[in-house]
């Protein structure tokens, strides 16, 4: 079966490892069709679902939907629109295939996520730094925003420099969990413990 793998980002002829009909007792006919596959590129499983069709008085099984993986990217809303906008951006990059132009627009989304922060140092390095040394970012991620930033660098200067659809995928995930942390979760725990700290002051 020829299925969309969001891992790779492309389409693959997936191999069938077993098949689950769930049968509508009002109907024998019908009944949705569950596969699931593995794709023969990156051995990740899929999980399609396919709903019988009638066509020419004969039955037909539908385009195969993906159930997993979606290959969706959740943006929490909790982030500014202007880095939003930049990730959607970089996520176009990735859906078209673009991989160094993905690096460099996570480099571009890290480097705004610092500017919103009133970060801003002589270069990106020592911006990524003083969020450390502020708080504003843990020590796990000051490693994931610098790699991003080493990243993005070699995608921007480095003309024999590949990255693979994986490579992309990576850089894009890496950048959103940062975003996604400092601007919902970091908040989220700050809050818990301050309202833990008022009960407990009663």
């Amino acid at each position: 079966m020829v299925v969309e793998c969001h891992v790779c980002n492309i389409n693959v002829d997936a191999i069938e490892h077993g098949s689950y009909r769930v049968d509508n007792p009002l109907e024998p006919l019908e009944g949705e069709i569950y596969k699931f596959l593995k794709c023969p590129k990156c051995k990740k499983p899929i999980l399609t679902v396919q709903n019988p069709e009638f066509f020419a008085d004969q039955i037909h099984l539908g385009t195969p939907r993906l159930l997993f993986p979606t290959g969706d990217f959740h943006l929490n809303p909790t982030i500014p629109e202007q880095l939003r906008k930049s990730l959607q951006e970089s996520i176009q990059c990735y859906r078209g295939g673009a991989n160094t132009a993905t690096a460099i627009m996570c480099r571009r989304t890290i480097e705004g996520f610092c500017s919103l922060k009133d970060v801003k140092s002589g270069n990106l390095a020592e911006s990524i730094k003083k969020l450390k040394e502020t708080g504003i970012i843990n020590k796990q991620l000051f490693e994931w925003a610098n790699q991003l930033r080493l990243l993005g660098n070699e995608a921007a200067h480095n003309i024999d420099s590949t990255f693979t659809s994986t490579d992309a995928r990576d850089i894009l995930d890496f950048t959103i969990a940062i975003l996604d942390f400092s601007y919902s979760f970091k908040q989220k725990f700050d809050d818990f413990i301050e309202r833990r700290k008022n009960i407990n002051n009663r």
